[in-house]
């Protein structure tokens, strides 16, 4: 068993954070001796709050391990065998503004996906660059779980420009997998997905119980009155694939390709909240933050909150505790993350990012190699990930014009006119943290 593991985590002052320590205290094998909170000054308060919270969490746990926040960005890295990178540049109001701008415009307006991810993307890749070279100064063999949102932009940015051995996770494969060992009440270590594509755009082309495909039987499943019922994640407005979209499309889709392909649909949800006063996902996000904060802050609370789960994060510990262990113990195991292509998904460049199931061990994640896109998704795949790279290279050298070019590269963009409209809003109402572009 190794002993002495030492996390930082990079957001520290998330309200996802205490689910992640809750996860590390219910694990028995990872001997841990340390984990550092991490944030900027202008989070010291929620991070205050959710440090002495997490540290009653470890209180009334049978694990012992010492807890503690600092600002100091070398400090937290310093000597740290895993880093968890969760941090929002700009916080929930940037994020507001990320989702406000695009619906302004007639376009979706998301903060991973759409003008809205781009936006987040561009304040995000310079920060998340700025902490890999931080990272390759005091730590350059730890490893970095990527967490920060849009998930496989930034892992893809961290991959490509920078030494630092980054894999990136997302829960709502896991959420998929739990959620189908559910329906069918099979433990959930018997279930396998085929899943392939990219972060928050990708599909599950087979279900595996003890080795046997039972896709048939799953796309049955959710096209009937089950499915009906059935939502893989709080986060996205309900809005469940109709039968003859399954029919078409013989695979699970990711819940966010809802905004792909029921952009109509899910727009005027958005416009309505708006309308009518409930704002943006951000506006409820930070309301769900109060209230988490408020629990955070109560002495006597010494348990997880039910709340959280809707704000969003379902199994977020689950699955980083499992990366750890596996990369920790050298234990192999199979799980869907983000890593380097190589020669994954054929189309696709191999120095790409892209979510897949890969063999995780003590060496890190190997993808598993997946054959040929399917011809009803391929031309969409490919084009989301120009996208991701074109922002990636506007990121990290300000240039307007491959802004631009993303912008209109990106299927959630109506035309290049909106696509102009909209960079202007997102480089003015960001300006504090677009120092690269000239202004």
């Amino acid at each position: 068993m190794k002993s002495g593991i030492k996390i930082a985590v990079v957001g520290g002052g998330s309200s996802y954070t205490p689910e992640l320590i809750s996860g590390l205290v219910g694990v028995n094998d990872l001997a841990i001796e340390r984990v550092t909170l991490v944030d900027v000054p202008e989070g010291t308060k929620k991070m205050e709050s959710v440090r002495s919270f997490c540290q009653r969490l470890i209180d009334h746990s049978a694990r012992e391990f010492h807890l503690e926040a600092t600002l100091d960005l070398r400090q937290a890295l310093s000597g740290a065998d895993f880093v968890l990178s969760q941090f929002r540049v700009g916080g929930m109001e940037a994020r507001a503004r990320d989702e406000r701008i695009p619906l302004q415009y007639g376009a979706i307006g998301q903060e991973t996906v759409g003008a809205g991810g781009f936006a987040n993307a561009l304040r995000t890749i310079p920060v998340a660059l700025d902490i890999a070279r931080e990272l390759e100064r005091v730590s350059p063999r730890a490893r970095l779980i990527n967490f920060t949102n849009p998930s496989g932009i930034i892992t893809e940015a961290l991959l490509r420009y920078s030494s630092v051995d980054a894999i990136g996770l997302c829960n709502v494969p896991i959420t998929i997998e739990r959620t189908i060992a559910q329906a069918l009440h099979v433990p959930w270590d018997t279930v396998r997905l085929d899943i392939f594509g990219l972060n928050h755009l990708s599909f599950v082309r087979h279900v595996y119980v003890h080795g046997q495909d039972i896709m048939p039987e799953v796309l049955e499943y959710l096209k009937g009155e089950y499915g009906k019922e059935q939502s893989f994640m709080a986060n996205i407005p309900e809005e469940n694939w109709q039968p003859y979209m399954l029919e078409a499309f013989p695979m699970i889709p990711n819940p966010y390709l809802q905004y792909y392909w029921n952009s109509d649909i899910m727009r005027k949800k958005q416009v309505t909240e708006w309308e009518q006063g409930r704002g943006t996902r951000a506006t409820q996000v930070m309301k769900i933050e109060q209230d988490l904060f408020k629990l955070y802050d109560d002495p006597s609370q010494h348990q997880v909150p039910d709340l959280l789960m809707r704000r969003g994060g379902a199994y977020y510990s689950t699955v980083a505790v499992m990366l750890i262990e596996s990369l920790a113990l050298n234990r192999t195991r199979e799980m869907v993350v983000n890593v380097r292509n190589g020669w994954a998904l054929a189309e696709l460049p191999p120095n790409s990012v892209v979510e897949v199931p890969a063999v995780i061990d003590g060496r890190g994640a190997r993808p598993l190699t997946l054959g040929a896109l399917p011809q009803e998704v391929k031309g969409l795949i490919q084009q989301v990930k120009a996208y991701e790279e074109l922002t990636i290279e506007a990121a990290i050298e300000g240039d307007r014009n491959k802004a631009l070019a993303a912008l209109v590269t990106n299927p959630l963009v109506p035309s290049g006119d909106v696509a102009y409209r909209i960079l202007n809003d997102i480089l003015q109402e960001n300006r504090e943290y677009l120092g690269r572009f000239a202004l």
